[in-house]
């Protein structure tokens, strides 16, 4: 009896969190989504065509409750004019009273997992105090897995520089504040990252920004899923990311992503047939 009343107490819990969650304009999910066996092949999603979200793609519309964030992600902020030429935006502003949060960003994640390979995507990062816009593959306990993460991670108080890290079995490289040589909120340019198992390598147009070896650190090693996403964070990562005012609006724009496993000849990116995007130089 004991054991049935701590479930039935569980499952009220739980749908309480649901009605608040949907009352906030939010939904939270509770039960992890299934892992695919396999790692995905090679794919290029191309934002800037038109029409509808290329395939693969899955719309984030929940909010975590952790004070680390001060953003819920919203479908609403994930915005496409339908026009040719035009790219993805992700949002980010203030949201309405009811939210549990203090703004709505925009979050895309990829459906299926992606291993070793190369990595590139097409975006301009977003402006603002205490704005992050991002690029970077992640899993973690959510997923049943340890904390492996890799990122790109563009913080919209210095738009001219761009913060590179990993996790590896939830341990942190410290993450290196690098100098791009261009302002990344100007335009459209190339990020990519090579993953392989006995290195990381992080490039902008091509020239690389930071090299981590195998020998010297750990690699992350695990299958996760790749996200874009804009947001900004709580206090303790103020002094980091700076504070956002309570009126922020940003927003950063993804033109294009592509992956390819390592060894396999698959179109990318950077292939140099995005008449849409004339990348910063």
């Amino acid at each position: 009896m004991m054991i049935l009343s701590v479930l039935r107490k569980t499952i009220l819990s739980l749908r309480r969190k649901a009605i608040f969650g949907i009352a906030c304009g939010v939904t939270l999910a509770f039960v992890p989504p299934p892992v695919t066996a396999a790692p995905e092949g090679a794919f290029l999603s191309k934002f800037d065509a038109g029409g509808q979200l290329p395939e693969g793609w899955r719309i984030s519309n929940f909010a975590v409750g952790d004070s680390h964030y001060r953003t819920a992600w919203s479908r609403n902020a994930v915005t496409r004019d339908g026009i040719r030429e035009s790219p993805l935006q992700l949002r980010l502003y203030p949201a309405p009273d009811e939210s549990s949060k203090d703004f709505l960003g925009g979050e895309l994640q990829r459906i299926r997992r992606t291993h070793f390979g190369r990595y590139e995507v097409v975006m301009t990062a977003g402006r603002g105090d205490g704005v992050i816009s991002s690029f970077f593959t992640y899993t973690g306990p959510y997923f049943g897995d340890p904390h492996d993460e890799i990122d790109f991670e563009f913080l919209g108080r210095d738009t001219t520089k761009v913060w590179v890290n990993r996790f590896a079995k939830g341990e942190k490289l410290p993450g290196e504040w690098v100098d791009l040589g261009f302002d990344s909120a100007d335009g459209p340019n190339i990020y990519t990252l090579d993953w392989l198992p006995d290195r990381l390598v992080w490039y902008a147009n091509g020239r690389e920004l930071l090299r981590v070896e195998a020998a010297d650190r750990a690699i992350p090693d695990i299958p996760g899923r790749i996200y874009i996403n804009i947001w900004t964070g709580g206090r303790g990562q103020a002094g980091w990311s700076g504070s956002a005012d309570d009126d922020t609006e940003s927003v950063a724009t993804y033109h294009c992503i592509s992956y390819s496993p390592p060894g396999e000849d698959a179109p990318m990116c950077s292939d140099g047939d995005m008449d849409a995007v004339k990348v910063n130089d």
